[in-house]
């Protein structure tokens, strides 16, 4: 292989070539400009030169015409090829024909020509010096046509850039600055004055940097710099016209570089005033949370209309169901008694007693149901209390774990709710439930417990399948479900729902498909109070003789609840709405000791009747039977009627009696 002096003042050229020759196994010898070239000539007796024509100090032209003089045979021998982009052959032939340059190739050639024509010289051998040098005057008029002639097309061609570059500079839409290395501005478009309300002068220099606050400025001036590696920076910005008006500036700052040798050059800057874009922006984001607010609120109407059909729903069926359970519960007695005296065969009492247990069994299916709906109704009866969420979630974890793989993650400062336990344990039932039907494959469930602002946060986190965003949309809505027909009553996620809303919290859904599903409820953190002093345990007294006055506007249910108490001894005055009750209260000549009424009635209430009848008779105890808890409880599961007791529908005897037995005792010792 040959040795090959490669002539460039651009180093990213010599490289180039470099690599190219350097595939064919050529060694290459790499010089700055002619001068070092002529000094490496003389060291290394270059087989091939290549080189370029227009450079620094002597250009290529020079370089074969010194050369070719050089006492030094061998390296005046050497064949030269010009491989320029300035200079086209039929300018450089003259000359070059009077040199010895064995080929003129061009930088927009294929890359193949180079190496096809150091090939052609190599074969051809060392240049023979049969032609006389020209002199060094003929070679200075030669050389000088051909520089003079190339430098006049560069300045046009220069002429020509600056004149489209002023074109489009002033037909911009945005400001331009260029700028030096020092960060000064050696030009700026009227536009760029437009933007900023100042004249062009103003701009100029260092003036520019009024369009950046203090800490850009100094950002923009390191880049022009060259400190750091960031070769952009983009700022937005705000400034103030002299006549008041507020403007949005983004403004886009580059490095420029030679292109030559790569130095940093300065840098050229761009600013848009984007007031108009901006606002339109922000006239989008606020429609978009406009949007975003009614969908929120007219899914709230809708769940709230749902919520109202569910617990009316659920309230009259409670009356219904209550007594059939009632009545049902009546006949097993019935038939028990009878079997036990002997009035009815055994057998037949078995077979009577095995069919009623399936109606109470259906019974009991249907109230839980109701119950469900009620909860998401937000109209159940419940009891809160101080609770702590992480003694709650250690407790039913057991539980729980056996219908899912289960990790919990808890904070220890975890501070108290106030909520049913029981009602907030089915709640959590129902989430952990929903999420490993969304893992028929297997998957963890993990619950982290946490403070957020000034309430307590739960997360049920799933591994499953997600949800997509129609599905998400209608989660909450009660009997909607995407199992088989018949697998479920599609009511887990609603009593959830309805739950943690009547306990004064809230809970969200959050899921994507393929990346699980996370269920958040929040409820708000117990501020610290001192405790009430536990009620004292009160000894229960044997029932009986007590005179109780019976209000329910439902026939069945009046007379079901009345024939419970009466046999459990207790003499019974019933009423079908509040106003029979008061003339009842008044015109009985006995003691009556309590008043067991529904609460929502027809006309007067039964809280309105427990008020009039309280002042009537001061001691009266009060049991309110309702599964109605909008006219019992507040927001925040308080009590409104403190003293009363509360006794939820659908209720058997024993529920029914105790409670009853529990609200004379306490108004015997009060």
């Amino acid at each position: 292989m040959a040795t090959v002096m490669v002539v460039d003042d651009v180093a990213a050229n010599r490289d180039i070539v470099r690599m190219l020759l350097g595939y064919r196994g050529h060694d290459v010898i790499e010089a700055r400009d002619g001068a070092d070239a002529l000094r490496l000539a003389h060291v290394h007796h270059p087989d091939v030169v290549v080189s370029d024509v227009l450079m620094p100090g002597i250009d290529g032209l020079e370089l074969v015409h010194r050369l070719r003089s050089d006492p030094d045979p061998i390296a005046a021998q050497a064949p030269v090829i010009f491989y320029t982009a300035n200079y086209l052959e039929p300018e450089t032939r003259p000359i070059a024909e009077a040199c010895g340059v064995s080929q003129v190739v061009l930088r927009s050639q294929d890359p193949h020509t180079l190496l096809e024509a150091v090939d052609t010289a190599l074969a051809r051998g060392p240049v023979l010096l049969d032609v006389t040098p020209a002199a060094d005057e003929e070679f200075a008029q030669a050389h000088l046509h051909a520089v003079n002639a190339k430098l006049i097309e560069k300045v046009r061609a220069l002429h020509d850039t600056e004149r489209r570059f002023e074109a489009m500079a002033v037909a911009s839409p945005v400001g331009i600055g260029i700028l030096d290395t020092h960060g000064t501005a050696d030009y700026i478009n009227e536009r760029f004055a437009e933007i900023m309300q100042l004249p062009q002068d103003r701009l100029l220099g260092q003036g520019w940097l009024d369009c950046l606050d203090t800490g850009a400025q100094d950002s923009a001036l390191s880049l022009l710099h060259g400190a750091g590696d960031a070769v952009e920076l983009r700022f937005d910005h705000r400034i103030t016209w002299p006549d008041g008006t507020t403007r949005r500036l983004r403004l886009h700052l580059r490095q420029i570089h030679d292109d030559d040798d790569g130095r940093l050059a300065g840098g050229v800057l761009m600013v848009d005033d984007v007031t108009d874009l901006v606002s339109a922006e922000e006239r989008l984001r606020e429609e978009t949370l406009r949007r975003q607010e009614d969908a929120r609120h007219r899914d709230a109407e809708r769940l709230d209309s749902l919520r109202r059909m569910a617990g009316g729903t659920a309230h009259d069926f409670n009356n219904i169901l209550g007594a059939i359970l009632g009545y049902t519960n009546l006949a097993i007695e019935t038939i028990t008694d009878a079997q036990e005296d002997g009035t009815l065969p055994a057998e037949t009492a078995e077979s009577l007693l095995g069919d009623l247990q399936h109606v109470v069994k259906g019974g009991e299916r249907a109230k839980g149901l109701t119950q469900q709906l009620l909860a998401f109704g937000r109209r159940e009866i419940i009891q809160p209390v101080p609770l702590n969420l992480n003694t709650l979630l250690r407790s039913a974890a057991p539980a729980l774990r056996e219908t899912v793989a289960l990790d919990l993650d808890l904070d220890p400062g975890l501070p108290d709710v106030k909520a049913d336990p029981a009602q907030i344990e089915q709640a959590l039932r129902s989430l952990v439930r929903n999420s490993a039907e969304a893992m028929p494959s297997g998957g963890t469930v993990t619950i982290t417990t946490s403070v957020q602002d000034e309430n307590v946060m739960v997360c049920v986190t799933d591994t499953g399948a997600g949800m997509p965003q129609n599905i998400l949309d209608r989660a909450f809505e009660p009997f909607f479900s995407t199992k088989p027909a018949g697998s479920t009553a599609g009511l887990g996620l609603s009593t959830a729902h309805g739950i943690i809303s009547q306990a004064g919290g809230q809970l969200t859904l959050r899921s994507r498909e393929g990346q699980g599903t996370t269920a958040t409820f929040t409820l708000p953190a117990l501020i610290t109070e001192t405790p009430a002093p536990p009620p004292q345990a009160l000894e229960p007294d044997n029932p009986g003789g007590e005179t109780l006055l019976l209000v329910d506007d439902e026939a069945a249910v009046l007379q079901v609840t009345a024939r419970i108490l009466s046999g459990a001894g207790y003499d019974v005055l019933t009423a079908a709405d509040a106003g029979e009750a008061l003339r009842i209260l008044e015109q009985h000549p006995g003691h009556v000791s309590a008043l067991v009424t529904d609460v929502v009635m027809p006309g007067m209430n039964g809280r309105q009747l427990a008020k009039v009848a309280s002042m009537r008779q001061p001691g009266l105890s009060i049991v309110f039977v309702s599964g109605f808890a909008e006219s019992l409880i507040d927001e925040k599961g308080n009590n409104l009627e403190p003293g009363s007791t509360i006794l939820a529908k659908p209720f058997d005897r024993e529920a029914l009696v105790s409670t009853v037995r529990g609200a004379l005792n306490a108004g015997a010792h009060r």
